[in-house]
């Protein structure tokens, strides 16, 4: 059954504003984990832009079908998107933040869609429980 939908949009030219100069590494190492960090030190500097605009956008999509915001039980880095083995994004929210939302982790799914276009970044967050 689906229990809540979540959508969020970013613009490329902030969230490259935001990744550029001194404080750039330390936006980045504050909004992605330490798996999507190593993929995005791996990637040219548009493509980082759009990985990281597309993470952030899935990341509050995902705070929004959980019903909350970012930060009051859920942080950025309690949120991890990486691809599957298909390449299609994965959604896995940490063990700490199941417990801070009083959710059974095996008790739902958690889909997300990521998007891009030359100016915008977007995704849908979909929570489904299953049990």
């Amino acid at each position: 059954m689906i229990e809540g939908i979540g959508i969020d949009v970013v613009e490329m030219e902030r969230m490259a504003k935001l990744l550029a100069g001194d404080t750039g590494g330390r936006f980045a190492a504050r909004v992605l984990t330490n798996g999507e960090l190593e993929r995005y030190a791996q990637m040219q500097p548009r493509r980082a832009v759009e990985f990281a605009a597309g993470r952030f956008a899935a990341k509050e999509a995902v705070v929004k079908a959980l019903g909350c915001g970012i930060g009051s039980c859920v942080g950025f880095r309690d949120i991890e998107v990486l691809p599957d083995e298909r390449g299609r994004p994965s959604c896995r929210l940490s063990p700490e933040a199941w417990s801070r939302l009083g959710m059974a982790e095996t008790a739902y799914r958690v889909h997300v869609a990521i998007t891009h276009e030359r100016r915008l970044a977007a995704a849908t967050a979909t929570l489904e429980r299953i049990e």
